[in-house]
């Protein structure tokens, strides 16, 4: 496999990576997806029932990849914990008031070697260490997939997302970018497409335009141990 996305929700993939596995599928690389949650404490916006909110943005999610052209593809339904600063009173899923979300699984560090040493990646893109904006599962999906890439061993690229400047309130352990892609305008038309088969996640997807509204055509990655000027391909 050419190119490989871990991340723990539904949506992870498209806001700082849609773009470049679009391009890159265009150009016949192989890429690939695994998402470790199902995105039950996300926001329902009233499309569905708290309860089924897994099953929905599971489907979402499928969509999702289906526009980003992702050859491969894995979904998991490890326990998707509640952001720190969610907005109270509003309708969301089961389960993430007595979990800390994919922090408490280490387990996914055995898993993802596994996967690994079958799909045999190129690269890989996950979350940096901080998280971008803190979140847990962020913070806690990067923690996994460093260590499964240190036990695996074998040759690729670690790429973290790098906003071009930190998260407001992150600015610890902020990483910038060593590698920036500019997204042509089909591809990014996808990429909007893709963003819209998130309809639970509509708020999110306001929100991020109104906050980063260049990074939808403008991609940007740290790649682990690079020094050098900036670069403008992945693979």
């Amino acid at each position: 496999m050419d190119l490989l996305v871990v991340v723990p929700h539904p949506d992870d993939e498209v806001f700082g990576a849609g773009g470049t596995l679009i391009e890159y599928a265009e150009r016949g690389l192989e890429t690939g997806l695994i998402t470790l949650t199902k995105g039950e404490a996300g926001r329902t916006l009233g499309l569905c029932d708290p309860q089924d909110l897994g099953a929905f943005r599971a489907e979402e999610l499928r969509r999702a990849v289906e526009v980003l052209k992702i050859g491969h593809f894995e979904l998991y339904d490890f326990p998707n914990a509640r952001p720190a600063a969610a907005a109270e009173g509003e309708a969301r899923g089961a389960g993430f008031e007595v979990n800390r979300g994919v922090a408490d699984h280490p387990e996914i560090v055995d898993l993802l070697v596994q996967r690994f040493e079958n799909l045999k990646p190129r690269a890989i893109i996950t979350f940096p260490p901080n998280g971008i904006n803190g979140h847990v599962d962020h913070v806690a999906t990067s923690r996994w997939v460093s260590a499964a890439v240190a036990q695996y061993g074998g040759p690729l690229k670690l790429f973290y997302y790098a906003p071009p400047t930190p998260y407001p309130g992150h600015e610890e352990g902020y990483l910038p970018p060593t590698h920036q892609r500019i997204i042509p305008l089909h591809v990014l038309a996808q990429k909007l497409r893709a963003m819209a088969q998130h309809r639970t996640q509509a708020l999110s997807v306001l929100g991020f335009m109104e906050r980063s509204a260049e990074r939808l055509a403008k991609e940007t990655f740290h790649l682990v141990g690079y020094q050098g000027e900036l670069q403008s391909e992945l693979l």
